[in-house]
Parts: C-alpha cells; structure tokens; sequence
C-alpha cells in the first residue's frame, strides 16, 4: 500500500497535492466497516447544526492519532493531522484544523456524560455481530498502570473521578501511585468487549461484581454470551448470585476453609 495519496486541491481543480497516510488509511477503513463512527453518532446527543465535526468522528480522530506512531497529545492533533487526508480517513469537509482540543474535549465530555463503559459495551455489540463472531466465552481480569506524580491521591474520594492512588500492584512498583484497568476480552480473539478504568486502589472482588451487575443480561442477550472465566476474584457470593444468568469458571480461593483442607490433605507442607 502505498505511504501517500494525491488529492485535489480546494483551490483548483487542475492542481495536485500530496498527503501522508501511511497505515492509517487501513485504520480508518476498519472504523468505517464496523460503522463506529455512525453508531456513535446515533447513540450520543449532539447539534450538528452546531457542528463541524461530530462526536464519532472525533471518536475516529482520536483512534487515528492514538494509532499515528507519533505519540501527540490531544492540543497537537491539528499539527498531526496537517499532512494527512483528513476529508479521506475522517469525513468530508473535515480540515486538520477542525480537529482541535476543544472539539476532541467536547466529544469526550458527551462520551463521559452518556456513560463510556455502556458507549463501548454498544460499539463491542456492533462490531461482533458485524464480524460475525459469536462469543462462547470471555476472560474478565483487571491490570494496573503506575504513574509517576501525585495526581489526585491526596484528594477525597469523589464520585465519578478516578484517584490515581497506591494499591496492589500487579507490575510490582507499589511505590508508585496508580490506575486499574478492567476488561472483559473474548475467548478466542481476544477481542475486548468491555472496558473501564478505576482508581488504583480498587478490589477486584468489589469490582467484578459491579463490572458484570448492569451488564451480565445483555452480554448474554446480545452477544450469545454463556461462559465468564475470571480468577479466584469472582468467587464471591455476592458475585455469583448477580451473574446467575451466565455460567462462570473460576478458581476457588485459598482464604475458604474447606479449600486449604482438600490441599493440606493432598499435599501437606
């Protein structure tokens, strides 16, 4: 494929110019086969009479950037997409630009305001059917990111704000503050069907339980889901009981009484 494309130019008809697309043209071709951008559209409120660029498109902005190579925070994406084809892998009439900060913070703001997990979970949906994969089983687990700096760990715990705070940490830097990562992932392709971020100090006992509350019914209603494989975390009452609708495979942990006797007695210490 080749790294650049000609495009006419807004000023003549006659005239050429040259843009960079590299890899992206394939990135922006799988957004529009899975429809994200539309989807989105349709799920959000918004005044596209107000609008230049709408929500799912700066959805597929944010992709495209994140996906660049060029690792450029959001303030940077007009200097980023100076050179790409912008009215090719975005959508007509786009210019670099129009893909600026505020857009891209307004957009998230919507995103935010509608509920991100549920936004994914929808996209997730759309995108498996479109595949056509149907999802026997899902791997549900959770990760930790440290960061460097303070954040908001000294701050109050507050609603809907994720603390970035020191907890367990599965890379092994419990000197640093940091951020939890929970994804359910399809078995076999691994592809992710849902995703939230959490404050660093969250229990994944407390939180499987409230990942899998709100969504266990749809997951198996629209994904023909039947199978939720987790670590010895989902062994919880509580969590079991919410999720009864959808068979689990987990390990039993070591902390129940009957668990440490069947081990002692096949393999005493």
């Amino acid at each position: 494929m080749a790294n650049h494309i000609n495009v006419d130019s807004m000023e003549s008809s006659s005239s050429y110019t040259s843009k960079t697309i590299d890899h992206l043209g394939l990135v922006a071709g799988m957004c529009y086969e899975l429809d994200l951008s539309n989807l989105i559209d349709k799920l959000t409120p918004q005044d596209m009479a107000k609008r230049t660029v709408s929500v799912g498109q700066a959805v597929k902005a944010m992709i495209l950037n994140g996906l660049g190579f060029a690792n450029r925070v959001l303030y940077l994406s007009p200097i980023f997409f100076k050179d790409k084809p912008t009215e090719r892998v975005i959508g007509p009439g786009i210019q670099a630009e129009h893909i600026n900060d505020d857009i891209l913070g307004r957009a998230l703001d919507t995103i935010f305001d509608y509920d991100t997990s549920k936004l994914f979970l929808q996209c997730a949906i759309k995108a498996m059917n479109i595949l056509k994969f149907n999802p026997h089983c899902a791997h549900l687990d959770s990760t930790s990111f440290h960061t460097n700096g303070k954040y908001n760990s000294h701050e109050e715990e507050q609603e809907c704000v994720i603390r970035i705070t020191k907890g367990y940490s599965c890379d092994h830097r419990l000197d640093l503050n940091q951020l939890i990562l929970q994804v359910i992932c399809e078995g076999r392709t691994g592809i992710p069907l849902m995703m939230e971020t959490m404050s660093g100090n969250k229990s994944d006992k407390e939180n499987f339980c409230k990942k899998l509350k709100p969504h266990a019914e749809q997951l198996k209603t629209d994904l023909s889901l039947e199978y939720i494989v987790a670590d010895s975390a989902l062994y919880v009452a509580e969590t079991l009981k919410e999720i009864s609708k959808i068979w689990w495979i987990s390990r039993v942990p070591e902390t129940i009484n009957l668990t440490s006797d069947i081990i002692d007695a096949l393999a005493p210490i």
